[in-house]
């Protein structure tokens, strides 16, 4: 695999901003703040993407306009438009299986009950990687999962969030590869 974009899902709207849902998006956010890029909006594929480098490898950021659940759509427009291959991608989003403060790096496999993802699977292919960022599990298991995951982020949770390393972990893909990055990033903490 040679990673060439990575896109961190989501929906656009100032009411979807810090929500556990936009993780992958908040997350491409703070990867390009930490690397001095800046997302410019790209109308012809209705997308903000910043060119950025990460040790010493050009890749390019980007997070489309639009809803988590029609991201297959999304993510082939912006595909086309580039003349990347869904081979070449990397898709940062929220997972509810994993705790918060985690970060999980996989290829391929079901969407794991995501909506965002099997939009991905349906449309573009399933042979992207895929970051997923620990939101954890819902608090009571008869709360809605679609209130959950659309619950805005408190202050602590956000800072865990952006203080996951997804900038080393890209770095690591452009730099190890796949195989070497997962034996890095998916080592379970202490």
């Amino acid at each position: 695999m040679q990673l060439k974009i990575v896109i961190g899902l989501g929906n656009s709207g100032a009411e979807y901003e810090h929500t556990r849902h936009n993780a992958g998006r908040i997350a491409v956010a703070e990867v390009a703040r930490l690397c001095g890029a800046v997302f410019l909006r790209n109308k012809s594929c209705a997308a903000h993407v910043a060119k950025a480098s990460i040790e010493s490898f050009p890749i390019m950021l980007a997070f489309a306009d639009g809803y988590m659940n029609f991201s297959g759509e999304s993510i082939g427009r912006i595909l086309r438009f580039f003349k990347f291959d869904i081979t070449e991608t990397a898709v940062v989003y929220d997972d509810i299986t994993l705790d918060a403060g985690r970060m999980k790096l996989s290829v391929g496999g079901s969407s794991g009950g995501h909506n965002g993802v099997a939009d991905i699977i349906s449309k573009c292919g399933d042979g992207f990687a895929r970051i997923r960022l620990g939101v954890g599990a819902k608090p009571l298991k008869s709360m809605d999962l679609a209130d959950y995951v659309l619950g805005r982020l408190d202050e602590s949770q956000l800072e865990a969030l952006k203080s996951l390393d997804v900038r080393g972990c890209i770095g690591l893909m452009l730099s190890k590869g796949l195989e070497g990055a997962q034996n890095v990033v998916n080592r379970k903490s202490p």
